[in-house]
Parts: C-alpha cells; structure tokens; sequence
C-alpha cells in the first residue's frame, strides 16, 4: 500500500460523496457499533467504459467484487478510478467494527487489474462541513490515525491551551477544565489509482476488503420493529429469532449489520450487462434479512441475485443474526 498526499488537481477526479450511518443495538448504546457504507470502486461519469460484468460477493466478514470493462472506443482510455471511503467519525466513542488491525489501511483494500496486483495511493483528510482542517489539526498534535491503537491516549494528552484553540475553531466541544471534550470533525479516506483500458478491450478489476461492521446486541422485543422496514423482516424471519431465542436461553442474540453502496456503478457507460451477487451469512443457523427481489438460496449459507441490463436503484442493507458466542451455561 502507498501512503501520500494527493495533489489538489489529482483528486479533483475523485467522487467521494457518501455519508457516514450509525446503528444502535437493543438499547444498549455501549454494544452497538457503527459501520461505514462503503461500496465499489467508481470513476468520474464517462462516454467510454461499459460495465459488461459484475460479480459481488458481500459477507460480514469480506466483501469481493469480480468487474469486466469494455473500452467501447478505438483509443485507450487513461483515467483515475477511486474508492471513496464513507467520513468517519473522529470522536472515539464512536464504536467501529474495524476487523483489521492496520491503522492506516483499516479496509485491508486490494485491487487487482487483469490479475496483476495494484498499489493504490491512500489519502487521507481531516475535515468538517466540507472544510479541509488536516495541516492545521496535526500541527496541533492531534492523530491522523482513525484506529491507531493508542488514538484514544493520543487525543487525551492534548494540552489544556490546544484544547481551548481546537474549541475556539469549533472542531471540539470542550468545557475548559472539564478534561473530556468530543471530536467533532471526520476522517476522510480515498484509495485510487491510474486505470489505463485499452481501445476495443476488456479490462477485468477485481478488488476486496473488509466491511466495518454495525450491530450488537439484538433482541426480540426491543430490536426487531426500529429496524424491519429498513431491513424487510418478515414473519419468518420473526419465528425463526423466537425459535433461536428460545434454544439459546437468553432473551437476545448478536447482530451484523453491512451496508453495500451498489448505485457506485451508476458511474459508468450505461447498465451492467451481467450482474451476479451472492450473500453469505457465514454459517447455517444464522439468520438473515434484507430487500431485494428473486433472491435465491444457492448454498446453506449463501443466496444468489441475478440480473440482466441492470441499473441498481437502491443500495443494500443486510441484517445477519447470530447465536452468541459466549457460554450459555
């Protein structure tokens, strides 16, 4: 992975405009998580590429996606392709389901062009309302570094006087003498890279990573209705919580939740010729829900969605329920 600043102009190509989303568990504000609605790579609206292709795989543990471009012109087409990260949140209370220990590539990205792999460049920005504060903030000594294992002590050891200039600015809600304050601006992630696709050609990307996840605790009385309409839960769905409720005996189960941006295919020339997807809810007593049509069961874990010139209209959200892990004894 390569780490530096972009230039201005170079990430002026770059569409980056997602939107952070919290999840709550069942009342218990500590157990829950928040999760980013990442998506797949994207690239500035264009006359050229066609998406002839797609094959999505989305778990709660790794997202892949399988792409097959056409150069649809007699000349090859050199353009920066990005993968926009969703802002994240600075303040540390907020609970990330990061699975990757690296806290600088906190996704685990990689992309591969025609089976060889490529180095994408990582930049990272600290903003809020759409300013850029980055210089400015870590000239101050605060942590560039979302999910640095030390990122909690860093911001506490601030100074008293920074403290005061960072809420003089508007970017901490802090109380001189108080000790605790709260972070108010994001961290702004964007891989990208320079994707040549030869005229009159195919080009197959493929790249992966590693949601961040939202969820915790889930139970049948307090969970379920906050959440049915956005997730589809239906009567099965209900019976079959009561009925691992009810087995485990305890009143509540652990949820994932993953959130998949598909209309980031919307930028390229025209609909997906192909399109496959297929879900997995990792292991078979498991129970998941969602909203999409014609959805197949393929596998004891995973589910097939298919499609034919298709224009994605709306993202994904999936609601994966599991057993807890913990001894029940």
């Amino acid at each position: 992975m390569t780490y530096r600043l972009l230039s201005k102009a170079h990430l002026a190509l770059v569409i980056s405009s997602f939107s952070l989303l919290l999840s709550s568990g069942s009342g218990h504000a500590n157990d829950a998580s928040a999760m980013l609605e990442a998506g797949g790579i994207r690239l500035v609206e264009n006359h050229a590429i066609s998406l002839d292709y797609e094959d999505l795989y989305i778990s709660p543990a790794e997202i892949r996606i399988h792409y097959e471009f056409s150069n649809k012109t007699d000349s090859d087409q050199t353009m920066l392709v990005a993968f926009p990260v969703p802002e994240v949140d600075a303040d540390p209370e907020a609970n990330y389901g990061s699975q990757n220990i690296d806290p600088v590539d906190f996704l685990d990205f990689s992309v591969r062009a025609n089976s060889v792999e490529v180095k994408p460049d990582l930049e990272i920005r600290l903003v809020m309302h759409g300013i850029d504060y980055t210089d400015e903030l870590l000239a101050m000594g605060v942590p560039e570094h979302r999910f640095a294992p030390n990122y909690y002590q860093q911001l506490d050891a601030l100074s008293e006087e920074t403290k005061l200039a960072l809420a003089a600015k508007g970017l901490i809600d802090y109380t001189a003498g108080d000790g605790f304050f709260f972070a108010k601006w994001k961290i702004k992630a964007t891989y990208s890279w320079t994707q040549t696709f030869p005229a009159r050609s195919t080009t197959v990307l493929e790249h992966s990573y590693h949601p961040v996840l939202g969820g915790g605790i889930f139970s049948v009385q307090y969970s379920v209705d906050p959440v049915a309409e956005r997730f589809c839960i239906d009567q099965s769905f209900r019976k079959g919580l009561e009925r691992k409720v009810a087995q485990s005996g305890r009143d509540e189960m652990l949820s994932d939740e993953v959130r998949y941006i598909l209309r980031t295919a919307n930028t390229w020339l025209g609909p997906i010729g192909e399109f496959r997807l297929v879900i997995d809810k990792m292991k078979p007593e498991n129970l998941i829900s969602l909203c999409i049509g014609d959805i197949q069961k393929i596998a004891p874990t995973q589910f097939e969605f298919k499609a034919t010139n298709y224009t994605p209209d709306q993202d994904l959200d999936i609601l994966v329920v599991r057993p807890p892990d913990w001894d029940t004894n």
